[in-house]
């Protein structure tokens, strides 16, 4: 009975510890949810996006469905958060340097330095039929979202532990012009190399809905194949490609 309790004791301690994150699950104006996230497609390209990561790193993916070359000029494309634009390309070189030293005196060591200068390119060239992926931006590089608004719990079985009393899980759910998040994302494509035949996609989000549960309830699962016949928990990736997780401090 003694070891019964200590154990409620460790496990009670363990779950007050576990941080506790935010899930939010994303829409958008002109792109529906899929399997592979957020998606657009239409007779000249198909544009997705995933958010599945820490923070909202946004993977966008277009795919050029013609018989001929797509172009993007990411000096006119740029992710927009309030009123403020953060452009894809700007003209800077990154350097990548290496070196090393050879001593000669009791005073001077001479480094000799070599490297390599890479420059994006400010149009993007996707030939017919393929597909070009970028990654670049965070949606929510630091905090978490403010949120706004009545909420709902309800309960669901523990992903991480064998115990009976299910988790609290608060829901807020969220219109677009009530949402504590949006942000857009604005491309501008071509058919043709000097843009005669431009147009624009300029794709608002929002936050649709936002989870607040443990953090293992969405970042481990149980494996029954351990060698001693015990219960173990590893670790696995979030996988919900329309959204993302922020983690919350403990209390």
């Amino acid at each position: 009975m003694k070891k019964f309790a200590l154990f409620l004791t460790v496990w009670a301690a363990a779950v007050g510890c576990m941080p506790n994150v935010q899930v939010v699950t994303l829409r958008g104006s002109n792109v529906s949810p899929s399997q592979e996230g957020l998606a657009m497609d239409n007779d000249t390209l198909t544009l997705r996006y995933n958010f599945a990561s820490e923070r909202g790193l946004m993977q966008l993916s277009i795919v050029n469905k013609l018989n001929k070359p797509l172009y993007i000029d990411w000096k006119r494309s740029s992710f927009i958060i309030g009123q403020d634009k953060v452009d894809y390309w700007s003209d800077v070189s990154d350097v990548n340097l290496t070196g090393t030293s050879s001593r000669y005196s009791r005073y001077a060591s001479p480094i000799s330095l070599g490297g390599t200068i890479t420059k994006q390119e400010p149009i993007a060239f996707i030939p017919p039929q393929t597909k070009l992926e970028k990654k670049q931006f965070i949606v929510v590089p630091q905090g978490s979202v403010r949120l706004t608004g009545p909420s709902t719990t309800e309960q669901e079985k523990a992903k991480w532990t064998d115990r009976k009393k299910p988790v609290d899980i608060v829901n807020y759910a969220y219109s677009a012009d009530q949402s504590p998040l949006t942000f857009r994302n604005y491309l501008t494509l071509s058919t043709d190399k000097d843009f005669k035949t431009e147009f624009i996609i300029d794709t608002k989000f929002w936050a649709s809905d936002v989870k607040v549960l443990p953090r293992d309830q969405i970042l481990s699962q149980k494996s029954t194949s351990s060698y001693d016949g015990r219960n173990y928990y590893v670790p696995e990736s979030f996988k919900q490609p329309d959204a993302f997780y922020v983690q919350l401090p403990t209390q």
